[in-house]
């Protein structure tokens, strides 16, 4: 059952999370407007408070937790999905051109 109730957009962007004292360069996979979906081969714990720039067009600048984190093998070694909810609310709006939507599972 799909809990989401907002649109998903799938992107290939590069982002920059701080959290604490680290700076990590992550691949951003999927935007919503209160939300990302980020890959990364570092992991980050679930309530870690984070702030990240988003490279799309424009850079985008949002403040969030993480929610949620699974590990996969990867080719070297493991690597992490992580779910971050972004406070602002303004990640997407409307009018942005994004990718593609994500449909529905």
């Amino acid at each position: 059952m799909e809990r989401r109730e907002e649109a998903r957009y799938k992107v290939d962007a590069t982002a920059e999370l701080k959290y604490g004292a680290n700076t990590l360069s992550v691949k951003a996979v999927e935007i919503s407007k209160h939300g990302m979906r980020i890959e990364s081969e570092s992991f980050i714990n679930p309530g870690t408070k984070v702030q990240a720039v988003l490279f799309l067009k424009e850079p985008q600048r949002v403040s969030g937790e993480v929610k949620w984190v699974l590990a996969e093998p990867g080719a070297s070694g493991m690597f992490y999905k992580i779910g971050i909810y972004c406070e602002s609310g303004q990640l997407v709006t409307d009018d942005d051109e994004v990718v593609d939507k994500v449909e529905e599972e």
